[in-house]
């Protein structure tokens, strides 16, 4: 499709705190490093609902914004310096977040993305499916591989981790399915806490998953524990890091350490910031990471961009094809993001991606 063909105007989603509101938006031009993606599907992750508190709590921003930062669909146009795409390619990629820019935004029919953030997706992946990937799958990763340094998977260093094992909470949720599916190619013993989704979490590779309703207070820390088998553990990954549950996880690996005198170094990775009075109670022995995705268009961009391409092959596969989220269509497209951002928000989405497909927002164009 040829660059001139692209309209000027689309449909998108503006976002506030509580406006959800379908209009017309213009449509973006990618700079240089850029590409403009014409979206067939686009997923929500829950800072797409935060980020407007956050913004009008924090920086006194009331506008409303193009949000999200998921999209799949197809090049239309390539910015100064990209030469790694041609027009009509199928690709997956996780936009800039926190600009003010609605081109970055992926509730609209096109999107602007860094190339380096952009991946190519295999026919046998369907756009739904790749749209669950970009955030998602980079968070778990730099969570793993950059923020806790455990070697990347077909790295000479990786045969190091052999007999370990990692906890991760939240191995049901978008980020720890991904992060269970890491983990495992790295060649950990992975043990996952979830709750009425821990049957997915077993699907997408978990060793043990233990279900965090059955336990009331420290009882968890004596059932990880238990479950471990005397491994080193020496990671934790909280994919939810709420409630003090980053508290929780990094005193059930130091409990792991000192039950089995293990000296290797104690780690455990977020996706959220810790308050500063939770963190004065880590056990010493811990120490705490949090991971930002947005590094992966900034300090860990050659990290991304080659971890993004690494993943396009193992979507490829065909004996142990890497698995997408479980995707949950929003019957209504566009028109329906309000109702899914609802949904995040009310803590009504389990083991599973919302996804909307373009082409279903009613009175949309072809």
């Amino acid at each position: 499709m040829p660059d001139q063909t692209v309209p000027d105007t689309q449909i998108g989603v503006l976002v506030g705190v509580s406006e959800r509101t379908l209009t017309t938006v213009p449509v973006g031009k990618p700079g240089p490093d850029e590409v403009l993606i014409k979206n067939i599907a686009v997923a929500s992750n829950p800072k797409d609902w935060k980020v407007a508190h956050w913004a009008l709590q924090r920086l006194g921003d009331s506008d409303l914004h193009v949000e999200g930062n998921d999209v799949a669909g197809i090049i239309v146009a390539v910015g100064e310096g990209v030469s790694e795409y041609k027009i009509g390619a199928r690709v997956a990629a996780f936009s800039k977040m926190y600009t003010k820019d609605n081109k970055y935004g992926a509730y609209q029919q096109y999107t602007v993305a860094p190339a380096g953030t952009t991946f190519p997706i295999p026919n046998t992946t369907t756009f739904e499916e790749a749209a669950t990937l970009p955030l998602a799958v980079m968070t778990a990763s730099i969570g793993l591989f950059v923020r806790l340094g455990i070697p990347a998977p077909g790295t000479a260093e990786s045969a190091s981790t052999a007999g370990k094992a990692i906890i991760i909470n939240g191995a049901a949720s978008s980020v720890g399915a991904y992060a269970v599916q890491l983990a495992k190619r790295a060649g950990l013993f992975v043990v996952g806490t979830a709750g009425a989704s821990k049957d997915y979490a077993k699907e997408v590779g978990a060793d043990v998953v233990i279900d965090y309703r059955d336990y009331a207070g420290d009882a968890i820390l004596d059932a990880l524990s238990s479950v471990v088998g005397g491994r080193s553990t020496p990671w934790a990954f909280d994919a939810v890091t709420a409630h003090g549950s980053e508290l929780l996880f990094a005193r059930a690996i130091d409990k792991i350490a000192k039950e089995t005198k293990d000296t290797t170094p104690l780690q455990i990775a977020t996706v959220f910031d810790s308050p500063d009075d939770l963190v004065k109670q880590f056990p010493p022995s811990v120490k705490l990471h949090r991971t930002h995705v947005r590094t992966a268009y900034g300090e860990d961009e050659q990290f991304a961009a080659s971890f993004y391409r690494k993943i396009s092959l193992w979507l490829a596969e065909s004996a142990n094809p890497f698995k997408c989220n479980r995707c949950k269509v929003m019957p209504s497209g566009l028109a329906d993001v309000g109702k899914g951002l609802e949904l995040l928000s009310t803590g009504n989405v389990h083991g599973e991606k919302i996804v909307y497909r373009i082409a279903d927002t009613p009175g949309l164009k072809a």
